[in-house]
């Protein structure tokens, strides 16, 4: 047997499996935060270790992922569906860094796409 010892390979294929992940979750809001969560720390992690340039971006972007996920588990655990009980609507903020990251992900995909091949 033998080790496929391309790291651009295995560099790409954990991009798209993240990537995957991060647009598939993206269809149910709640239930699918876990899939991008798990894309976002994939292509962090790939992107980390063979030291991709904008490894750090995508580090940001799954560390406001993980910020809006967890703080959206915590509001739904409290308060379920009723967005108008046991808790302030300050919280409400906290949740923005989800889509922000996201939208962060998918800019980065753009510069990397389109800006990235001009060089």
């Amino acid at each position: 047997m033998s080790k496929d010892s391309n790291p651009e390979r295995v560099l790409q294929v954990g991009f798209y499996a993240g990537l995957l992940l991060v647009f598939l979750g993206v269809l149910e809001p709640l239930r699918g935060s876990l899939s991008v969560l798990f894309g976002s720390a994939l292509i962090a992690g790939v992107t980390y270790k063979y030291r991709d340039p904008q490894h750090g971006y995508y580090l940001i972007a799954a560390v406001l992922i993980f910020i809006g996920v967890l703080t959206l588990m915590i509001r739904y655990y409290f308060s379920g569906i009723d967005v108008e009980t046991a808790l302030l609507s300050s919280w409400g903020l906290f949740i923005l860094a989800y889509p922000i990251g996201w939208l962060f992900i998918l800019v980065l995909l753009f510069v990397r796409l389109f800006w990235m091949k001009k060089i």
